[in-house]
């Protein structure tokens, strides 16, 4: 009775019980929090409206526009050359006169080359998570290309074979200094270098995803093939790549999705090949569509002229490759073992 009496006597007096004052602090602090989640997500919604959809409707837009020299400005196509930019496209692809055909053929090889070391850097992953013979060396050699800047990488890679290879050619081969030709700018020694470049240093791609996920393959599924007498090849096929089906797939499509625009590391090693110095051969659309604009490639020519038709380019690509990635997902599906860990 006299607890309740101080209680009245404490609201009376314009406190609050301790209870609702609880409440009354719960339900400011949920407040706060609200705000600031709010606002958070406003920043990031902000964020994605101006640099993503903002950037691809400029873009869609900019497949239908071409660059008037006169007003310095980007100008719709009016009329029946409404879709000139993409006919230029799709007549320069199929042109014989046109190099568009051999660049994309080209572009398609490179990424096939990354395509067929993805099986070997599984293997690779799978011997180091076993720790079998050679295991370290493989880390070594396989780890340093996944921590170091690409950058790095095609400067060394540049450098081992200009100062290299001529320090062979002269020492070794006793030819003359000044006949050395790097085989990054010899016109046939050029490309399949490059697809040896592509090649091993698509080798590390994913390896530290591909160790973890073999694993934590359970060892009670691990003794049990042993028991069976599973060799490590039966073990790799039937056990370890099953259960990493979800990652391999994603590999797959995230493979198709590139593959019409994939470059090499062409810009790495050439930069925007302004001055010369870049084979024709070893050109790969990606490559050609980027350097068209933001670079004249000692043409003459203002990327300017180039933004509607590399747009109209890109968009076309996507067009064609949705159809594509749905269709091997459900493909993929078709196949899916449903293994689960």
């Amino acid at each position: 009775m006299l607890s309740k009496t101080r209680e009245m006597t404490a609201v009376g007096e314009g406190s609050l019980p301790p209870a609702t004052e609880k409440k009354h602090k719960m339900l400011a602090t949920t407040k706060k929090a609200h705000i600031f989640c709010i606002c958070v997500l406003a920043f990031m919604l902000v964020q994605w409206l101006i640099f993503f959809v903002y950037g691809n409707i400029n873009s869609i837009l900019l497949a239908f526009r071409y660059f008037d020299p006169e007003s310095q400005t980007q100008v719709f196509y009016t009329g029946k050359d409404i879709f000139k930019n993409f006919t230029d496209f799709v007549g320069d692809l199929f042109s014989s006169q046109d190099p568009l055909g051999s660049y994309f053929l080209t572009g398609m090889i490179y990424h096939l080359a990354g395509l067929v070391s993805l099986p070997i850097s599984l293997v690779f992953a799978f011997i180091i998570y076993k720790k079998m013979f050679a295991s370290g060396f493989l880390k070594v050699v396989l780890f340093v290309p996944s921590v170091i800047s690409t950058m790095v990488i095609a400067l060394l890679f540049k450098t081992l074979l200009l100062q290299g290879f001529r320090g062979f050619w002269t020492n070794v081969l006793h030819y003359e200094y000044s006949d050395f030709i790097s085989p990054l700018a010899d016109v046939e020694k050029a490309f399949p270098t490059l697809l040896l470049y592509q090649f091993f240093f698509a080798l590390p791609g994913s390896l530290l995803i591909n160790i973890g996920s073999m694993s934590r393959t359970p060892e009670e599924l691990v003794e049990y093939g042993r028991l069976e007498g599973f060799s490590y090849f039966q073990e790799f096929v039937h056990l370890t790549l099953p259960l990493m089906f979800p990652i391999l797939q994603i590999y797959c499509l995230g493979m198709f999705v590139g593959f019409f625009t994939a470059q090499g590391p062409l810009y790495a090693i050439y930069g925007d090949g302004k001055g010369g110095g870049i084979p024709e051969k070893a050109i790969s659309f990606g490559y050609y569509m980027m350097v068209s604009v933001i670079s004249d490639r000692g043409t003459g020519v203002s990327p300017d002229f180039m933004y509607g038709y590399t747009a109209a380019a890109n968009l076309l690509i996507g067009l064609v490759s949705i159809p594509i990635v749905y269709g091997t997902k459900k493909l993929f599906d078709k196949f899916d073992p449903e293994a689960d860990f």
